[in-house]
């Protein structure tokens, strides 16, 4: 099954959206509701991190898109307002739940059929995905699609460096011999002791992160399937799964929801840079929004040599 692309131009309170909609391609219906072959009333909602735009890293997004069209899943990722080709202010990943909602009632519009969807989303995108849930009870949502989740905040960031990093750094001889032998600054040991008590800070009650816990209560509430996707070579990741071990009850549990699928790819940097990487992603992507299609809970796992369709991107074009 190959794949088509098309231009949308969503309303947002007052300013414009590029959306770029991937869709199996096939006859279109006489209404011109464009239902090509293997479509279905579900479509996903690739939400983009920012600061980019629809393409994303190493057109990440784009390739994503016509993966998942070309499996037969429809996919729309945009511009929210202010990025990319969008017009209106500029605004971070904690104000873009208007801008979620009229693509979903746009593509809607353009497309009768749908009624369901996924949301999808990498670092702060697939924050907004969990705060839009929480704040809108959205029931077109049908699933989420979360990878490597942004929870940072000083706090998190200096517990994770300990933790990940400065502890892994002092268990080694080689440091210490460094540290004798002069070749390690004093500035390193006062760095680390400046990280440790940035990391107790968050334990002691400083920890003002309300986002996270917009974050964790649409986690909890969402009733539909998840997949987690999660990076072994990414700081953010560990973060993410720090907090969710030691960010107290309101995270207490949410790993292991009955209908949180976990995926992990333990060399894999922030944005799934390699190929192999990005194909991963893309298999585990395609296989839970299809089992999300056909009714089931997103639980089922590709084959090991069943990977994504073949579905050779003819054109380099960044759209």
């Amino acid at each position: 099954m190959s794949y088509r692309d098309e231009v949308l131009t969503i309303p947002c309170l007052g300013d414009e959206m590029p959306g770029i909609l991937s869709e199996p391609a096939g006859p279109a219906t006489a209404s011109g509701a464009g239902a090509g072959a293997g479509a279905s009333d579900l479509g996903v909602l690739l939400i983009v991190g920012g600061p980019q735009y629809r393409v994303g890293c190493h057109r990440q997004f784009t390739l994503l898109g016509r993966a998942l069209a070309a499996g037969g899943i429809p996919c729309l990722r945009i511009d929210y307002r202010g990025m990319g080709d969008a017009t209106g202010e500029a605004r971070d990943f904690e104000q873009i739940d208007d801008d979620i909602a009229a693509a979903l009632d746009h593509w809607q519009q353009q497309r009768p059929a749908l009624r369901r969807f996924v949301l999808w989303g990498l670092c702060d995108a697939a924050s907004a995905a969990l705060m839009y849930v929480q704040a809108r009870a959205d029931a077109r949502i049908a699933g989420l699609c979360l990878a490597n989740p942004w929870v940072r905040t000083q706090e998190s960031l200096a517990r994770a460096q300990v933790r990940h990093y400065y502890w892994e750094r002092i268990r080694q001889g080689s440091f210490w011999r460094k540290l004798l032998s002069g070749r390690v600054a004093l500035s390193a040991v006062r760095e680390l002791l400046g990280k440790i008590g940035q990391a107790r800070g968050a334990s002691s009650g400083s920890r003002a992160m309300h986002y996270t816990a917009r974050m964790a209560d649409g986690l909890r509430r969402f009733n539909g399937p998840v997949l987690l996707m999660l990076s072994g070579d990414d700081l953010v990741a560990k973060e993410f799964l720090d907090l969710c071990r030691s960010g107290g009850s309101a995270w207490d549990g949410l790993l292991s929801r009955p209908l949180l699928r976990r995926e992990d790819l333990p060399d894999a940097d922030h944005t799934f840079a390699s190929a192999a990487w990005r194909a991963q992603v893309e298999a585990w992507t395609l296989s839970f929004a299809t089992s999300v299609a056909q009714g089931g809970q997103g639980m089922v796992r590709p084959s090991p040599d069943a990977g994504v369709a073949d579905h050779a991107v003819p054109s380099l074009a960044a759209n």
